[in-house]
């Protein structure tokens, strides 16, 4: 390399490092007075007339919802019932009266302790890893800007990420930026955000975060696959979707084929954040409920579900309202309890019994790198850390 090449590369790496300070500092002053926040970055609350009772901000009154004394004193029976099986988690894990209550739902006010337990993050906690990535972040990913953009845009319609810099907004930051050392295959990649940032709304800072190592590291769910370069595990999902839809829903298969409806179009968040944005938030919840429990079955049977549920009016449309109608899901009204008993529940039995239940996973892939816990305690590094540049995006922006 000749001088002249040296000392741009060098004064490239400089305003890297320039960058990542002063992004990081801004993380750390939060919302302190004298705090510097452009006002397109924080916008004004009086817009919001109504906030929901999962922390949504709207722009219109909404309705307001009263419950019967019959519905709350069913709920509070349910949360007895729920309290009792937490507390007595090795004796219901396995057993069929846990299955039973996860399609009915988890009680909100215990989806917490509920998530902690279906994720086993008991086992998977490491004292001091966390904050030797955090710590590792600041001084040295690649990623820092890329997150910082990404921490911007993330549920900014939510009443915990909504004032920049508040104290989840900087949770978030930490996460990702912790795991960007933390798992240097995948590093940062957009759609993580959204997982991470509703993590963070049921699970303090650090769980969130070995929540997320879980979702990635564990065969149940494999979302390393998702997020690695090349995002080998989103392209064989869609070619399995298509199987699925072309096995069980043949007329509309061939009418999407026919209007060159690719699964890219419609089904990316579905299966990289488990319909996150696609589906009204309560029906999410329910999903990722049943998602955190039976694992990525439960994506490939809501996939296959959606297009079951929609089949006479996406044969009547064309190719720009087919697409459109299947990215606007979320904007539809649903009975939660009816889509996850007549559809989602029956569809994970018909995928399971002709083993459909997930893509295949070719012999020739090799299993997720991930780093060894251990060493990464010990070392405060990932294993076999090496500097990486950033750019894992790999041409998402469109989809989210």
């Amino acid at each position: 390399m000749s001088e002249d090449a040296t000392a741009i590369a060098a004064f490239t790496e400089s305003d890297k490092d320039a960058e990542r300070a002063a992004i990081v500092a801004k993380y750390d002053r939060g919302r302190e007075e004298g705090a510097a926040i452009d006002p397109w970055e924080d916008p004004n609350f009086d817009v919001y007339l109504s906030t929901d009772r999962h922390g949504f901000l709207h722009k219109k009154h909404l309705a307001e919802v009263r419950y019967s004394e019959k519905y709350l004193q069913h709920e509070r029976e349910r949360q007895m019932k729920w309290n009792k099986m937490l507390s007595k988690w090795e004796k219901y894990r396995d057993s069929e009266k846990l299955r039973k209550r996860m399609f009915k739902g988890v009680p909100d006010s215990l989806r917490s302790a509920a998530w902690q337990k279906l994720l086993e993050l008991e086992k998977v906690r490491k004292p001091r890893v966390y904050e030797n990535m955090r710590q590792l972040a600041r001084k040295v990913s690649p990623d820092i800007r890329q997150i910082d953009l990404d921490v911007n845009r993330t549920y900014r319609d939510h009443i915990m990420f909504r004032e920049r810099y508040n104290v989840k907004q900087q949770a978030l930051f930490h996460i990702l930026a912790a795991y960007s050392m933390y798992n240097k295959h995948v590093g940062y990649c957009q759609g993580m955000s959204g997982i991470a940032a509703l993590l963070l709304m049921y699970l303090n800072e650090e769980d969130a975060f070995w929540a997320l190592v879980v979702l990635l590291k564990d065969s149940k769910y494999s979302m390393h696959g998702y997020f690695v370069p090349g995002l080998p595990k989103l392209l064989r999902a869609f070619d399995h979707h298509k199987s699925v839809r072309q096995k069980y829903l043949p007329k509309l298969h061939k009418h999407l084929s026919k209007e060159d409806v690719e699964p890219s179009l419609y089904g990316t968040k579905w299966f990289l954040q488990c319909f996150l944005d696609r589906t009204p938030f309560s029906l999410t919840l329910r999903l990722w409920d049943l998602y955190l429990f039976l694992g990525e079955v439960v994506i490939t049977a809501t996939s296959y579900g959606v297009l079951k549920l929609h089949q006479k009016e996406l044969l009547k449309l064309k190719f720009e309202d087919v697409v459109g109608h299947l990215q606007s899901l979320a904007n539809r009204d649903y009975d939660d309890d009816k889509v996850i008993s007549e559809i989602v529940q029956p569809c994970i039995e018909e995928l399971r019994r002709s083993k459909m239940e997930r893509a295949p996973v070719p012999e020739s892939e090799k299993p997720p790198e991930v780093p060894d816990d251990d060493d990464a305690e010990q070392n405060g590094l990932p294993n076999g850390y090496q500097p990486r540049t950033a750019g894992n995006e790999d041409n998402l922006e469109t989809s989210f």
